[in-house]
């Protein structure tokens, strides 16, 4: 169940994943509107173009169930100015019928590992606030909360988004040594 490292030849299966997770992670959360009009292709084509930059295979992963790509996730340095934490987990997302099964886990730790290969020792994660199932699985993992902004999807809508941190990614997943 290990998750591998992203290939340019993902794009595709990362575009479809992401748009039916938000379909179904989002609904009620998210305007609707918004949801329906997502398109495979287009979230495609942004990732071919995103896996195609320097880099960014080493930091985004993917996890397969019998050959077919189920889940995603990319990381890399913290965005947002943040001193407390030098990583950030961009982006986690699985199909709703595959989650629960371990998959979040294993591609948090890959991209843990991979952030700490590159010497970023902490991380956060935003996560819309609603969305509390995420909240929880983050809280599981040892993120401590960590603040609240809000999140403009420059659709004509904003959301409250909450981050969630790690302060040493070496027992982020494990706990410290007892």
């Amino acid at each position: 169940m290990a998750p591998r490292r992203a290939r340019l030849s993902d794009a595709d299966a990362i575009g479809a994943v992401q748009v039916a997770s938000w379909r179904t992670t989002y609904r009620g959360i998210v305007p609707d509107h918004y949801l329906e009009a997502m398109s495979v292709e287009d979230h495609a084509g942004r990732w071919a173009r995103l896996l195609a930059r320097p880099g960014s295979l080493e930091l985004t992963f993917v996890a397969e169930e019998e050959g077919r790509v189920v889940g995603f996730a990319m990381g890399g340095t913290e965005r947002e100015g943040d001193r407390r934490f030098a990583g950030e987990l961009y982006a986690i997302y699985l199909l709703q019928e595959i989650q629960r099964r371990g998959h979040g886990r294993a591609l948090v730790e890959a991209v843990s590992g991979a952030l700490l290969q590159r010497g970023l020792r902490s991380m956060l994660v935003w996560v819309l606030r609603d969305n509390t199932g995420a909240r929880r699985f983050y809280e599981r993992l040892g993120g401590v909360y960590i603040r609240e902004h809000e999140l403009d999807f420059g659709a004509g809508f904003s959301l409250p988004e909450v981050s969630y941190g790690w302060a040493d990614l070496r027992w982020a997943l494990v706990g410290p040594p007892q």
